[in-house]
Order: structure tokens, then sequence, then C-alpha cells
């Protein structure tokens, strides 16, 4: 997954462009939406699936396609009239494909999905148009995933204390203070390299931490959703690792952090 990943960045850097990295992120977005959808239904819920993914793709198009300086498209106007259109023609098939019975945790969950996935995920496409972009994405990836890792490994084999019982009876305290170390580490490491450094050591430092922090938030975030509906995994689409939305589980609040931080801090 990291190869594609790395491929993918490299061929939008070789060729100047971000085709390769936006639709890759448009397909993940659909996976993960589609295995969001399917969960929830698991929980009573029934979501309209193929129109949720497709507003989610719409408005993360528009927001993709706005991003792009060179275009001069401009998706305020845009994503007003999709979100508005959207609300009616959920509300439409509702009303005329399953009348009352429901319609505010239909609507809701729907709505709720586009948000949980679409939205949080087009802070990659905002991330990958700042200044040094591609190396901010590679570095909060690297940060999120390894501290992951690492938090798995070490905190199967020292993890004792329950760090989440209610939510993931299997995270410990020791799990999660790996997990940060790693964080870090890999921070520090990827800033002492000249080429793509990103910034000095004492920020690197808070940055890994902080992005640390919230991967572990964010994988909290979508065990809570999955312990609402009694289910380890989201699909078994990946062997070993669960479905899609459990690979991005973290990286969805991750990468909102990290935009707000290198925002307030005034990196970009």
């Amino acid at each position: 997954m990291f190869a594609v990943f790395f491929g993918i960045l490299s061929f939008d850097f070789i060729f100047r462009t971000d085709i390769g990295f936006g639709c890759l992120t448009i397909i993940i977005g659909g996976i993960g939406l589609y295995e969001f959808y399917t969960i929830t239904s698991k929980n009573g819920f029934s979501p309209f699936k193929i129109s949720g993914i497709a507003i989610g793709e719409c408005l993360f198009v528009v927001y993709w396609l706005s991003a792009r300086k060179d275009l001069g498209v401009h998706s305020y106007f845009f994503k007003q009239e999709i979100i508005l259109a959207s609300i009616f023609w959920l509300f439409l098939l509702q009303a005329f494909t399953r009348g009352t019975k429901d319609a505010i945790r239909n609507i809701s969950v729907t709505i709720f999905g586009i948000f949980y996935v679409f939205f949080l995920l087009s802070f990659a496409i905002t991330l990958r148009y700042l200044p040094q972009g591609i190396c901010i994405l590679l570095l909060i990836l690297l940060i999120s995933k390894f501290g992951d890792i690492g938090g798995y490994l070490l905190g199967r084999k020292y993890g004792k204390r329950r760090f989440a019982k209610r939510i993931s009876p299997n995270k410990t305290i020791e799990g999660a203070c790996f997990s940060l170390f790693f964080s870090i580490l890999i921070a520090v490491i990827f800033n002492e390299i000249p080429q793509i450094r990103v910034m000095n050591l004492p920020w690197a430092i808070l940055f890994g931490a902080t992005i640390g922090f919230s991967a572990i938030m964010g994988d909290l975030l979508e065990s809570l959703l999955k312990r609402d509906v009694n289910v380890k995994d989201s699909s078994y689409l990946v062997p070993a690792f669960g479905g899609v939305l459990d690979i991005i589980d973290c990286l969805l609040v991750s990468m909102p952090i990290a935009y707000y931080f290198l925002v307030f801090f005034k990196f970009v």
C-alpha cells in the first residue's frame, strides 16, 4: 500500500499534475463511504448508499477543482447548490421510496457519512496545495501510520492497562505511549532530511506529538462507530487490515488537525 501511494505521488511529481492523487482519493473515499453505510445498516439504519456516495464524490470533485488555482473554479457557489439539491433529493427519495418510516434516521446517517468520510478526506487536497504540500502529506501519513504500527506491535507485547475499555478493549496506555513515541521519532527523522524538511526540530517534536495523538483519536472514533454496530472491521477487503475505512480512520482526524496546526502556527 505504501508502494502504491508513493508511486502515485511520484507519478504526479514527474508529470507535474495531481490527477493520480485526486483519483486515488476519490476511489478511497467512495469505498470508505460504502463501508460506512454497510456497517450502519447492521444497526437498523437504511442509508441511501448510491445517492450518498454520488453526493460525496460530487462535492469532493468540486472542492478538488477549486483547489487548483489554474482552473479558476470557485467552489462556494457550487457547494451550496450541491448541498441544497442533495438535501431535497434525499427527502424526495425517502418520501417516494420508503415513506415516513425512519425518515430522520435514514437521511441523517446518509449525511453524516458524507461528512465523516468525504469532508474530512477533502483536507488531503487542501494539504496537497500548501507550500511543500507533497512533503507535508508524506509526513502526516508516516507519522499517523508508523505511530499506529508501533503502538500495535509493542502494545500487544507490553500493554497491560486498558486505554479505552468500552470503545476498544485491546488498546492499552502502554500502546498509546509507544504510538506517540514512534510518531515523534518519525517526525524528527523526516525533518532531519534537508531536501524534504518542513520544520525545525522543536516544532517537529510538537507536530509529531499532535498528529500522533490525533491519529489515536481517529482510530478510537472509528472504533466507537464499529462498537455501536458490533463489528470488528469495516469490511474484509484488505487481508489482515480490514477495510479501507480501517486504514484511513486515523488520517481522517490527523489531516484536519495537521492543517489547522500549520495554519495556526503560520507555517503556511
